[in-house]
């Protein structure tokens, strides 16, 4: 479903987290398989010739997936970078021209670490920093993700629409920031073409599975501070209920 994680380079944290045997890796990553960046250029010269999907942390790699895509296009490939952070107006057109899709860390760039990104950047270039807004104007998909803190996508929801600094509580470049219906696309539809799974979930429609949720509000109407504290009363997978507040209904 995710393809081949590849990672280049080693740090103390791999070092930290290879002491703790057994260990079986996070998110598709080992803490030892880090690579120098020319065998890892070779490992996704030959993902690309077999046909296999390629996903990388970090917008830094955008880069190194722009060397294989000058001999071997990715358009199409849906390969993906992941944990997105500062984007510029050129890496927005290499991202379109090679067909990537991305997934979010916004727990991290648009919320706790906010005030960090926005502290290496001139005021003039804050618009860089996760810069969705454009990313979906120019037909990026973008998914939103939690990097599993919390689990709820309501708070990454809720931080693409306010862009506020968990430590300064400042906006950021608001004009990046998403509309409600486009933050909610990012969380369902977008999510499962990251998949390859558009045709089954994603979106309500005949022929797809039943996957859906009774929310404990609208996230199109509630108050904008009250969406990251939006629960699901109950959750239905493939139609069947797989989870129930007690007395929801009543």
């Amino acid at each position: 479903m995710s393809g081949l994680c590849v990672h280049v380079g080693r740090e103390q944290a791999d070092d930290v987290r290879s002491s703790a045997a057994p260990y079986t890796g996070w998110a598709g990553f080992n803490s030892n398989h880090g690579l120098p960046r020319e065998q890892a250029k070779e490992l996704l010269l030959h993902c690309a010739a077999n046909h296999i999907r390629a996903v990388m942390i970090g917008s830094s790699n955008l880069d190194l997936y722009d060397e294989v895509d000058r001999e071997i296009p990715l358009k199409g490939r849906r390969w993906v970078i992941s944990h997105i952070s500062t984007i510029s107006p050129r890496d927005i057109e290499r991202i379109v021209r090679m067909g990537l899709v991305l997934t979010t860390h916004t727990n991290n760039y648009l919320y706790k670490g906010l005030h960090v990104q926005a502290q290496r950047l001139p005021h003039e270039r804050h618009g860089e920093i996760v810069p969705l807004r454009s990313l979906l104007d120019a037909g990026v998909n973008v998914s939103l993700a939690t990097d599993n803190v919390p689990i709820s996508l309501f708070l990454p929801m809720w931080q693409t629409i306010a862009r506020t600094s968990y430590q300064t509580k400042e906006r950021v470049a608001p004009a990046e920031a998403l509309n409600r219906a486009d933050a909610l696309r990012c969380a369902t539809a977008n999510g499962a073409y990251l998949t390859f799974d558009e045709d089954k979930k994603g979106s309500l429609a005949a022929g797809k599975f039943a996957d859906l949720a009774v929310l404990s509000a609208d996230p199109l109407t509630t108050e904008e501070s009250s969406i990251a504290d939006i629960r699901s009363l109950m959750t239905m997978v493939g139609g069947r209920i797989v989870h129930e507040t007690p007395n929801w209904h009543a």
